[in-house]
């Protein structure tokens, strides 16, 4: 059977005590036909020493740094990394997160059994190794199309999930403006494609890794986002199913929009999430004091949230 070559690009930005694990458990996958992207964001510490030692001993590694004309952030080095990459085959990886020895092998035998398919996902966990603590499967018990998977909160977006065929990522593109929401942002342009297939290798295939450095680790106490990372990307969701005639859908992720956005009230982050919100310049200024009544209310009695929701839905973005 034909091994197509897949490119794995991985941003990275001061991971020289980290990255290694990661090349390492890429260099041992079952399947070998790969070629493995790194590009570096101006890295100040010795991650350029660490990494080029590293592709000297395996070609199939090769290191780039972001140009000073290109915008920095993850965004700019992963879309440089795929204009570097030949493979037939994309996935995107993080360089502090750890592939399973199948990581490739599982996600390419979907595409060559089902050959209509576009994208293929798998599962993942996120591992903190200095508690020793692992978390719940994601992405493991998938059998509905993507849309309907992400909006009831079955599917996660997260980057280094999903194995793309290089035709499907035509048009498409990491926004760098964005810095947070990436993942997001990113898939969701493409399982919105029309007539995009996606297949689902239901069983864990990587580990991400939960640090005080990882963009999960420094977010995951201040809110639990999934679909409230950037509120503003999943108000374009809700839009979407909106006016695309899915109802359900529509229903189904502002209900978990409305769950994620009780978590930040709760927790007394209002303050920050009305600031965040504010800075949108589509919002009015009689709105955003509607919104920032309204959060002040719910943080100190419990009573409001159906009401902020409903503001926030009116808005156009």
């Amino acid at each position: 059977m034909l091994q197509p070559l897949v490119s794995i690009i991985i941003p990275t930005y001061n991971r020289a005590n980290l990255i290694l694990e990661t090349l390492n458990s890429v260099k041992l996958q079952s399947y070998q036909n790969w070629e493995c992207i790194i590009v570096d964001d101006g890295s100040t510490d010795t991650s350029e020493e660490v990494i080029t030692a590293f592709c000297r001993m395996d070609e199939r590694f090769k290191y780039y740094k972001r140009p000073e004309n290109k915008p920095k952030g993850a965004n700019s080095c992963r879309n440089l990394g795929f204009e570097y990459s030949k493979g037939d085959l994309i996935n995107w990886f993080d360089s502090d997160d750890i592939m399973f020895e199948e990581f490739l092998e599982k996600k390419v035998s979907m595409l060559q059994h089902y050959p209509e398919t576009s994208v293929v996902s798998s599962g993942f966990v996120k591992y903190n190794p200095a508690t020793h603590v692992t978390s719940k499967q994601y992405n493991t018990n998938l059998n509905s199309e993507p849309l309907t998977a992400y909006a009831n909160n079955e599917l996660s977006l997260n980057t280094p999930t999903f194995l793309y065929k290089r035709a499907v990522l035509n048009g498409i593109s990491f926004d760098e403006n964005l810095s947070r929401a990436q993942d997001l942002d990113f898939t969701f342009r493409v399982i919105s494609k029309p007539n995009v297939e996606m297949s689902h290798a239901n069983e864990v295939l990587f580990k991400v890794l939960i640090h005080n450095d990882s963009i999960t680790g420094k977010f995951s106490h201040k809110i639990s986002l999934d679909h409230l990372k950037s509120e503003l990307q999943v108000r374009k969701y809700i839009a979407f199913f909106y006016l695309n005639n899915k109802h359900k859908l529509t229903k189904y992720i502002f209900d978990n929009y409305l769950k994620a956005l009780k978590k930040v009230l709760e927790n007394r982050q209002f303050l920050f999430y009305c600031k965040e919100l504010c800075q949108i310049p589509t919002i009015g200024l009689i709105t955003k004091m509607k919104l920032f009544f309204i959060g002040v209310l719910y943080a100190t009695t419990g009573k409001g949230l159906t009401s902020f929701g409903q503001q926030i839905k009116k808005i156009k973005v």
